[in-house]
């Protein structure tokens, strides 16, 4: 795991318990992962990450199972390589010209207006939701 996703990784335990009003800090990042995961994601990989959303199904080729990262890792969740693939820094097999959004841009456009909280830039509020994800992905694996 490269340094910047452990700071990444430790600054989120910060970004979710000022943004979200304190407490335990990984289990908040899980559950505001699964908001973003159903307001984000589902559309395509279905709600329980299967791969079967609604809008998934009308691609050629099916999104991908999100619950197998683990297992098809040799037991091993990918959590570096996970976050790449959502912030865009990673090239996603099978996307060609991409029919995933390159979500890191999108997190950081979104919280433009809305970086509320003094000293946290937008893209420290997108890499905080990011990461956040991650670990709900985490929490989904079979």
């Amino acid at each position: 795991m490269t340094k910047s996703i452990q700071t990444l990784m430790c600054s989120v335990a910060f970004l979710t318990a000022n943004l979200a009003g304190g407490g335990v800090a990984l289990a908040q990042d899980a559950d505001f992962g699964k908001t973003v995961f159903m307001t984000s994601c589902a559309v395509c990989h279905g709600e329980m990450g299967g791969g079967g959303g609604p809008v998934g199904e009308l691609f050629a080729k099916r999104p991908r199972n999100l619950t197998t990262l683990a297992k098809d890792n040799d037991g091993v969740f990918p959590l570096e390589r996970v976050y790449d693939s959502i912030s865009g820094k990673r090239e996603i097999q099978g996307h060609g010209d991409s029919n995933m959004p390159i979500w890191g841009p999108i997190f950081t456009a979104e919280a433009m207006p809305r970086a509320i909280h003094p000293g946290l830039s937008p893209e420290e509020i997108a890499h905080g939701r990011i990461l956040s994800l991650v670990y709900y992905l985490q929490t989904i694996q079979e």
